[in-house]
């Protein structure tokens, strides 16, 4: 899969089956890269936020909006991000993701243990919910609405409004 041509289409692999997506809207992206700067400024040393990253998971390939990893694994030269080099993923939920990718992809998260997954939904009022991986799923640590301010100690002290992540600054 690695081997196909770019087409700028977000190209991942699950349970065997190629799932092909355009390039999410641009309010999506735009509250990756307010997401991925927030989680930047708030990472400890050794620890960078990147963007649309290939996340190997088994024989998985997984691309999320967001990950936190480790600074060196993010900055080799391979074509993926092992999950034991990531701390934590963000999936940014807005009215285009399929039922298919709302489903699956934090289940794949948490069977390739990642610690922590982030989810931002669009639709509507934004909100976020961060989620620690407890035995083989996530519970909910913490959440917030627009207007209110998350707050969460883990992975690493975060404080926003969610609101942050739409709109003009």
């Amino acid at each position: 899969m690695l081997a196909l041509p770019e087409n700028g289409m977000r190209q991942e692999l699950l349970e065997g089956r190629l799932v092909v997506s355009p390039a999410p809207p641009k309010p999506h992206q735009w509250a990756a890269k307010r997401l991925e700067r927030l989680f930047d400024d708030a990472a400890p040393p050794g620890l960078e936020a990147n963007r649309e990253v290939n996340l190997q998971l088994g024989a998985d390939l997984l691309i999320p909006d967001v990950m936190v990893g480790s600074a060196v694994a993010l900055s080799d030269a391979g074509p993926c991000m092992n999950a034991a080099d990531v701390t934590m993923v963000a999936e940014i939920l807005s009215p285009g993701n399929t039922a298919f990718g709302r489903a699956w992809k934090s289940q794949r998260y948490a069977e390739g243990g990642i610690p922590f997954f982030v989810e931002v939904e669009l639709s509507g009022v934004v909100q976020v919910t961060v989620y620690e991986l407890r035995g083989r799923g996530y519970a909910k640590i913490a959440a917030a609405h627009a207007g209110e301010i998350l707050k969460s100690a883990e992975p690493f002290e975060l404080s926003f409004d969610p609101a942050e992540l739409v709109g003009a600054r």
